[in-house]
């Protein structure tokens, strides 16, 4: 424990959300890093905010910049995630370049030793690699420190973050020493999760009743899948790694009173951790009124008729039980135990039960190829099982996976969402190709960019910031959302184009409807002309979108192309 006295020192933390769907924005980490800071003493000399979610979850990107800056943090921590990383990274550099001597920390699941593009981006001074709450608190214990050190102000003008030697020491760090990347010993997680408090109890996160709220069981998993970073595989022993049944329920009963509907257990095999009896059998008592529903990941090998009944009664109502693929010679090439005929029986008990099984099957895994892909669906059909969702392979940093890649012939996106491009199995061409058929045979859109926000019909309506650009005379490009509509007419169109350029230039993460009202469409040539002009920054959803191009990236592309609704014509980012 630490005991500052002095002026506060201000630390902003900032978790962006995915692009389509900020209800699911719930920023859990940084809570984490808030309060168990603040238990270990630093509340008095440390002032640690989370950035207000009607500001992160729909802000545009100018926005965001001005918010950051109007608070002045001294450090600023970003939560990255693969639809988060880019956009956040770039929206800090136009920070630091109004506030210089800003320390920027990074921390989440894409922050790992292999992750280089990230370690060496300009925005970045420290990286936090692995389990955060420990890391950060040192972290700010050296960065407070060192304010008012006997560092001289030309050795702090050198590298902005204080006393190196300082941070060598701190396990779980990444940070530039001139040229070089410095990584510091590996941190080893918490023993007892028991010593962070809640965030929700303690006040700091909001969950808006339509928002899906995380509520955290352990940090362990059991099994070592390849293209699995679930960050918890701590070996074949859980120990203390997990959170308390008092806290878990604590933290439910909290949802309920705050109006709450839908939790999400953040535990990648729920039936599988000794909290999970006494959970159902306490839930089935304080939700018998069902007010709460929740989504589980689990165990499809142990899902026995009695542990189906528990999470039929407790109102688990939404599962994930993966599967992935049923290609024998891919499971074991991804390092993934599953005895598929169990697996199946467990999974039939859900669907008897009425609980939504979210079913995955993989395109792109190791060692897979489309006779192994077929034999995948086959198995689907034979064991009669309910409908599945077609995934790609995504070769993520810090995985096995991504350190086999050259064994198995992978080729891969360097950016998120980390796409897996070709495989000694199948090439570019063939994993385009079979996606596409994949898709199609269950009735989903294969041109359907993942992440994608819908048209206008999904768009959050936000009291902060302005969601049209009427009137024109009136717009303040720091002050848009992350979706916007723009309603114009054909005749209006050549005048409004350098507004429109320059709210995207200011704004290039945000999604732009413009909806044009015509009795007869332009040429669809005059319409890419005008659109080629505009100013694009390849981003998350672009890369997303890869498997619409012939080849793969660069060159990139507007994610999506032009449609028609109603009597407008609508042009989509």
């Amino acid at each position: 424990m630490v005991s500052f006295s002095g002026k506060q020192y201000q630390v902003l933390l900032v978790q962006l959300p995915v692009p389509n769907n900020p209800l699911l924005n719930t920023a859990l980490a940084a809570g984490y890093l808030k309060v168990y800071a603040e238990a270990q003493g630093l509340a008095d000399c440390v002032e640690i905010a989370i950035l207000p979610r009607a500001i992160a979850d729909h802000a545009g990107d100018a926005a965001l910049v001005e918010a950051i800056v109007a608070r002045r943090p001294s450090v600023l921590g970003l939560s990255l995630y693969t639809w988060n990383s880019e956009r956040s990274l770039a929206i800090t550099l136009r920070v630091k370049a109004r506030l210089p001597e800003l320390l920027v920390v990074v921390g989440g699941p894409e922050v790992q030793r292999d992750n280089r593009w990230l370690l060496e981006h300009p925005a970045v001074d420290v990286a936090v690699i692995g389990e955060g709450e420990q890391t950060f608190y040192e972290l700010l214990q050296a960065f407070y420190a060192d304010q008012d050190s006997t560092l001289t102000a030309k050795a702090r003008r050198a590298h902005g973050l204080g006393d190196l030697n300082r941070l060598r020491t701190i396990p779980g760090l990444a940070f530039r020493d001139g040229a070089e990347l410095v990584f510091t010993t590996e941190r080893t997680g918490l023993d007892d999760l028991a010593v962070i408090p809640s965030p929700y109890l303690a006040g700091y996160l909001d969950v808006p009743p339509a928002a899906l709220m995380m509520v955290e069981i352990s940090r362990w998993c059991p099994y070592a899948c390849s293209f699995c970073l679930y960050g918890r595989n701590m070996g074949p022993k859980l120990g203390s790694r997990y959170f308390g049944l008092d806290r878990v329920l604590a933290e439910i009963r909290w949802a309920r009173t705050h109006g709450v509907q839908r939790i999400h257990f953040v535990e990648a095999n729920l039936n599988l951790v000794p909290l999970f009896w006494p959970l159902m059998h306490a839930l089935a008592e304080i939700n018998a009124d069902r007010a709460l529903t929740f989504y589980a990941e689990l165990r499809g090998e142990h899902l026995t008729d009695a542990v189906v009944d528990a999470l039929a009664a407790a109102s688990v109502r939404v599962v994930e039980v993966g599967l992935q693929t049923a290609n024998p010679v891919a499971l074991r090439a991804s390092q993934r135990r599953t005895d598929l005929a169990k697996w199946a029986a467990g999974t039939r008990r859900l669907y008897r039960r009425d609980i939504e099984v979210l079913l995955d099957v993989i395109v792109g895994l190791p060692e897979d190829d489309e006779a192994g892909i077929r034999e995948t669906l086959a198995f689907i059909a034979r064991a009669d099982l309910g409908p599945y969702d077609v995934f790609t392979l995504q070769v993520l940093p810090g995985t096995v996976l991504r350190q086999q890649a050259a064994q198995f012939g992978l080729t891969f996106q360097d950016r998120p969402p980390y796409y897996v491009l070709g495989t000694a199995r199948l090439d570019f061409t063939a994993i385009r190709g079979l996606r596409r058929q994949l898709k199609e045979q269950i009735d989903l859109d294969p041109d359907v960019v993942e992440g994608m926000p819908l048209l206008r019909e999904s768009r959050i309506q936000d009291s902060t910031f302005s969601m049209s650009f009427a009137p024109f005379a009136s717009l303040r490009l720091n002050t848009l959302a992350n979706q916007v509509d723009v309603e114009l007419s054909l005749s209006e169109l050549v005048d409004a184009t350098p507004t429109l350029a320059a709210a995207i230039e200011a704004n290039p993460s945000t999604i732009f409807d413009v909806y044009l009202s015509c009795d007869v469409p332009p040429p669809a040539e005059e319409l890419a002309t005008w659109r080629a002009a505009l100013p694009f920054t390849p981003g998350y959803l672009d890369r997303v979108a890869v498997y619409g191009l012939a080849q793969p990236e660069p060159p990139y592309k507007t994610c999506q192309p032009a449609h028609l609704a109603g009597a407008a014509l609508v042009l989509h980012r």
